[in-house]
């Protein structure tokens, strides 16, 4: 591995071009002997460091936070799953952020240890972070899906309900007038009957008609 040199850093330390070096660039840098920073340029970068460690502070806790508040959808079966591994993804980003800068877990700010990271892919703490916001991001998403999920269920279970207090009260309703016309259907003459029938039948069938076109117009829409 090529030696850290000054002509390979940003000409000034700041929390956004410290997060765009390496991993092994920021724990060599944060080495006050490291012999590439003059006295001037490691007061600058050990300030923006102490920045950068409570931005990436603040971020990590919340994607725990965020991981363990819970909410799983109870729904859909493959949702659960969807959303059961991206917090699982979630958890296991703030804890391999937090081993590969242990001063994470401090409840100050300070520079970075003088040990090597443990992995050896040498990500930028902007990589670290996108990745954490992303799976932040699916997970929201997922939380959201599973909210709209359940407002359908909601809602169809609300309209089930309301069709058979329908269904209920029509069937009220027709007893009713099944009641109301028999005492005059028995007291009418045979005539006058089969007039009551007649008229009787072309009133569902007209009825039937209507309804059977309302339900062709709604299967369209």
């Amino acid at each position: 591995m090529s030696r850290l040199t000054r002509a390979d850093l940003p000409e000034d330390f700041t929390p956004e071009t410290i997060r765009a070096l390496g991993m092994r660039a920021v724990r060599q840098l944060a080495r006050p002997d490291n012999g590439i920073l003059t006295p001037d340029e490691q007061r600058e970068f050990d300030a923006a460091w102490r920045s950068v460690i409570v931005d990436m502070r603040s971020r990590v806790q919340g994607a725990v936070d965020r991981a363990e508040r819970g909410g799983r959808p109870q729904a859909d079966p493959e949702l659960r799953r969807s959303y059961a591994r991206t917090q699982q993804r979630l958890l296991e980003q703030a804890t391999r952020t937090r081993q590969v800068f242990p001063e994470l877990e401090l409840q100050q700010s300070g520079a970075p240890t003088s040990d090597e990271p443990g992995e050896a892919r040498d990500v930028s703490i902007e990589e670290l972070t996108e990745e954490i916001e992303e799976t932040t991001t699916t997970l929201e998403l997922l939380d959201r899906i599973a909210s709209i999920q359940q407002q359908l269920l909601d809602h169809q279970e609300s309209q089930r309900l309301f069709d058979t207090r329908g269904y209920f009260f029509a069937l009220l309703v027709s007893v009713a007038v099944i009641i109301a016309g028999v005492a005059p259907l028995v007291e009418a003459t045979t005539h006058d009957r089969t007039l009551i029938v007649v008229w009787t039948l072309a009133a569902c069938l007209a009825a039937g008609a209507v309804y059977a076109a309302v339900r062709a117009v709604q299967r369209r829409s």
